[in-house]
């Protein structure tokens, strides 16, 4: 991620956490007790990778700090990772379509089996930055990140959406953390930078004799 791109970020979850105060304030009341201080935000360090492949849907991800993420590739819709101590989960799937579909028809596809997951084309204000990517091989993929408030207490959400497709088939890998507190704006911005940069444009597309490694 560039460094105007970090600038951009850090300015727009800036924005979104100065909406979420009232413009002005209500009359003074009696202090209250203090409230207990907060948990320091937990980050994704970008050391001890390792791969992670799915066989259902023929694609390998490499994740950092891998031994700290539980992978769930059985049960689940999506192939799914997800790293507690920060809030992050990372969730991938390929799916077949009509020869015919593009873009737009995989994000509606989305829409309709995860309809509370980040939406950029019905949110766009939450959007931060849009590229292209050139993974997985064969895929025509463009990469979303944003950020949008997350419920009460001041919860943040970035998320990075990578959707793709080609002939006959949709591909999209989403991933979404979570933070708050004072330094909230700067760890996502840690995070979505670490992924958009690192990690959704490495996924890779495997074989038969690459699955059962």
């Amino acid at each position: 991620m560039s460094l105007s791109l970090r600038a951009a970020l850090a300015l727009a979850l800036a924005c979104v956490a100065c909406a979420a105060t009232p413009a002005q304030a209500p009359p003074p009341a009696p202090p209250p007790a203090p409230p207990p201080a907060p948990k320091s935000q937990v980050g994704i360090a970008d050391r001890a990778w390792g791969s992670a492949k799915s066989a259902r849907f023929s694609l390998s991800v490499a994740l950092p700090e891998r031994e700290r993420w539980q992978i769930e590739d059985v049960r689940e819709a999506w192939w799914t990772a997800r790293h507690a101590p920060s809030a992050s989960e990372l969730s991938v799937k390929t799916w077949r379509t009509s020869r015919l579909s593009r873009r737009e028809d995989c994000l509606k596809q989305i829409a309709l089996w995860r309809p509370k997951a980040p939406n950029p084309e019905t949110e766009p204000a939450t959007v931060v930055d849009r590229r292209t990517l050139e993974s997985p091989a064969g895929y025509q993929t463009e990469l979303t990140v944003g950020v949008r408030r997350a419920g009460a207490g001041g919860e943040l959400e970035g998320y990075a959406l990578a959707v793709g497709h080609t002939i006959g088939q949709c591909y999209a890998a989403l991933y979404t953390t979570r933070a708050r507190g004072t330094n909230a704006e700067a760890t996502l911005g840690t995070r979505l930078a670490l992924f958009g940069d690192a990690v959704l444009p490495r996924i890779e597309r495997i074989g038969i004799e690459d699955r059962v490694r």
